[in-house]
């Protein structure tokens, strides 16, 4: 018996009027169970990869894609490495001195994050969109102190505007009485906003000079950071950086700065995953009660078929492929849902967020690689449903199957 044979008979089986209500009804309820289980998975998948790939962009792009760190970097450090990528054009290198300080006013203190930038450096990581209050830039018309550029979360602990005076303190110079710490005072010139985590509310941006004098470092750094043109880059280009073998340093990549809050998102996304299979799971246990139903209704037409030179083997794929039919249609349902839904958000936005939110929108970006994940997967557990009916059928015997009375 040929395949298109077995293909008909399970057709003609999905769309045969049940004798038994109970067999469509289960039979619906599992079409609408995959289709639900799947839409949920690729919405939410979407949901976690857009807000991944914001997170992404705001701290990959704002931050190093690979830092070289160290107490006591030189420039003779800093023109090794620019050497090496001297006829590349798209590569942006940036050295910084970065330390804890404490940063005082009249009113309130604060220890947070000092990071020390050139001009150039300052005008790669900032753009205009970021600045609620102020400027990019470290002068000020109102004074002839230098600038200070900090997250408004700070700014409003400290109850700071635009033109206040702050003081940068040198917390490594504070160990007794006879210690005097170096202090430098700022005016501050701006005030950004990143909606990063530990950016708005504990980093401040001063110039590489003024750094350089407060934390006593002369003409060294603490970071070397590099960029390129993407992120992605960082990691076959990490090899240059460990050959140069620079004394007491450390190379590290984007990935590896940020190790636990990527790792948080992802096992986040596996976990979300996992939880959402479960919907497709109970559906396939609706799935397979239907066929078994269905198995018990159509007893007499298998045994004549049986009769008629149908084997057992034949017998299992037909409702094999009536399993799969009714789960594949469930998953078409859900997949051309779920995309519309996901085409039509990434396009217009229409479903925002609250102001609590860094975005006003809710972000969505799919994969391919995860778009074939979840349909590998529920094609897997509508398979895996239909194995039990599939071997009751052919456990029938012809004769017994004729003779059943229902």
């Amino acid at each position: 018996m040929n395949k298109d044979f077995v293909n008909w008979i399970a057709v003609k089986y999905f769309f045969s009027k049940k004798q038994t209500g109970l067999i469509s009804f289960t039979s619906w309820i599992s079409i609408l169970g995959v289709g639900i289980g799947i839409f949920a998975m690729i919405l939410a998948v979407a949901v976690l990869n857009g807000f991944e790939n914001e997170i992404s962009n705001r701290l990959i792009d704002f931050e190093a894609h690979i830092k070289v760190m160290g107490n006591n970097l030189t420039t003779e450090d800093l023109a090794s490495i620019q050497n090496q990528f001297k006829d590349e054009k798209n590569i942006k290198i940036h050295p910084t001195v970065t330390s804890k300080s404490i940063l005082t006013n009249n009113y309130k203190d604060a220890v947070v994050k000092i990071k020390s930038v050139d001009s150039t450096a300052r005008m790669d990581m900032f753009d205009k969109s970021m600045f609620i209050r102020g400027g990019n830039h470290f002068n000020s018309t109102l004074s002839d102190l230098p600038g200070i550029i900090m997250g408004y979360r700070l700014v409003d602990q400290m109850g700071l505007y635009i033109g206040d005076t702050v003081s940068v303190v040198n917390p490594l110079k504070i160990g007794s009485s006879f210690n005097i710490p170096y202090v430098g005072h700022f005016v501050l010139t701006g005030v950004f906003r990143l909606d990063l985590f530990d950016y708005d509310d504990n980093v401040a941006f001063i110039g590489l000079a003024d750094g350089q004098r407060i934390f006593q470092k002369r003409n060294k750094y603490t970071e070397i950071n590099v960029k390129f043109d993407e992120y992605k880059n960082a990691k076959k280009n990490l090899g240059i950086f460990e050959s140069l073998n620079i004394p007491d340093s450390q190379v590290k990549t984007w990935e590896d700065l940020h190790r636990t809050l990527f790792g948080a998102m992802k096992l986040e996304k596996y976990g979300t995953f996992l939880a959402l299979s479960l919907i497709i799971f109970v559906a396939v246990f609706n799935l397979t009660s239907s066929l078994v139903m269905l198995v018990m209704e159509k007893i007499k037409e298998i045994g004549m078929l049986q009769a008629l030179g149908v084997n057992n083997i034949q017998l299992r794929k037909i409702f094999i492929r009536l399993g799969m039919i009714t789960g594949m249609i469930g998953m078409v349902v859900g997949l051309l849902l779920s995309l519309t839904i996901v085409l039509l958000q990434s396009k217009y936005h229409f479903i925002p967020l609250p102001s609590v939110y860094f975005i006003p929108y809710l972000p969505v970006k799919l994969y391919f690689l995860d778009l074939f994940l979840i349909l590998f997967v529920g094609v897997i557990l509508i398979f895996l449903g239909t194995l039990y009916p599939a071997y009751r059928v052919g456990k029938l015997m012809p004769l017994e199957a004729i003779r059943y009375e229902k």
